[in-house]
């Protein structure tokens, strides 16, 4: 679907994204503003030692834009969403970090499953609301570690706390679906997304954020060197998330449920790799290091979106190559302070003109 299509659905839509200050929800946020949507923001009040960074380059602009609230505060979050009276909802607040998550396992829980149910409740109440799309997880599936991609039949399940969190969100949704998929008054669909890279990524524990807060030291430690993921493109990832509303608006029922978004080629790549690769573009070399770690993560992760292709069309316009350049170059600018803003426009300007 191309730019044009895309501004024509999407422009003076009233849009409600949650967790618009992290990672992906920024590249949401705005990637919706340049379509011409009328986009508010839900997340957790900003604080000192935060890792909003990405926000806060565009903070001056987005600001008057944003609620800052718990999403487990039902009351807030149901007000702020009857007052907006938006027509989509993009669900991303969430508790992201695997490791995180093990040394805050209730916490977890709370703001990913009540978090979830809170959004979804307040949605019902809202009849404007014609689409709801709910970020979750490819580790929401069951992974024994064997060399055999998900699909969204696979069965749900966890190893840790993160991963169960994730599942249970999905068989939340599940529920819904199951109980009143025919009286929902909107769409109702969940994306499983891989390993997600790409610029303004700022968070603890993930590779490519680790190597630019150590790029002074040039010394970088992995967890799990050999540890492979489906890496995929931030914005080839928001273009899935962006479809969905489309096709709700079409046959809420019909195109309602689950959808993986991950790379098509069976490429495995793993986390040494990328870090080789990534830094060879940012052009500095890092002495590898190896630590052993005491949390649990899977192995191996594959994803089939054999549904999200035949269904809505979608594929990925960048393969890991392109990917990981182009998130290179993004962190390259940020380290040599030029104008990011710009740079960030100029992608998301470049991707869709191609799309």
């Amino acid at each position: 679907m191309g730019l044009k299509q895309l501004k024509n659905f999407y422009k003076n839509k009233r849009i409600f994204i949650t967790g618009h200050t992290g990672f992906k929800g920024m590249w949401l946020f705005l990637i919706l503003s340049f379509f011409g949507a009328k986009v508010k923001g839900y997340s957790l009040s900003l604080s000192k030692n935060d890792n909003f960074i990405f926000f806060r380059i565009f903070k001056k602009k987005f600001l008057k834009e944003s609620f800052f609230n718990d999403i487990v505060d039902y009351k807030t979050l149901s007000k702020k969403i009857n007052t907006f009276r938006p027509h989509i909802i993009f669900h991303l607040a969430a508790q992201s970090l695997v490791i995180e998550s093990q040394k805050k396992p209730l916490e977890t829980l709370e703001t990913n499953v009540l978090g979830t149910n809170n959004l979804i409740k307040s949605s019902i109440i809202q009849k404007s609301v014609k689409s709801v799309v709910i970020a979750t997880s490819d580790k929401c599936y069951l992974n024994t570690n064997k060399k055999k991609a998900f699909n969204e039949n696979s069965t749900l399940g966890g190893v840790e706390v993160y991963s169960s969190s994730k599942a249970m969100c999905e068989q939340l949704i599940n529920s819904y679906l199951l109980k009143s998929k025919k009286k929902l008054h909107f769409g109702l669909s969940s994306v499983r997304a891989g390993n997600v890279i790409g610029g303004g990524d700022f968070s603890k524990y993930r590779i490519i954020p680790d190597i630019i807060k150590n790029s002074k030291t040039k010394v970088i430690s992995l967890r799990n060197p050999k540890h492979i993921r489906p890496w995929q493109h931030v914005l080839d990832v928001c273009y899935g998330y962006l479809l969905i509303p489309i096709f709700h608006y079409k046959n809420k029922v019909r195109y309602s449920g689950p959808y993986n978004v991950g790379p098509f080629k069976k490429k495995y790549i793993n986390v040494l790799n990328l870090t080789k690769k990534f830094s060879n573009v940012i052009g500095k070399k890092y002495k590898i290091k190896v630590r052993k770690i005491k949390f649990i993560e899977s192995r191996l992760l594959l994803l089939n979106s054999q549904k999200i292709k035949k269904f809505l069309k979608w594929f990925p316009l960048y393969d890991f190559e392109k990917s990981i350049y182009l998130t290179a170059l993004w962190y390259k600018y940020y380290l040599e302070k030029k104008d990011i803003k710009k740079f960030t426009h100029s992608q998301i300007e470049n991707y869709f003109n191609v799309r």
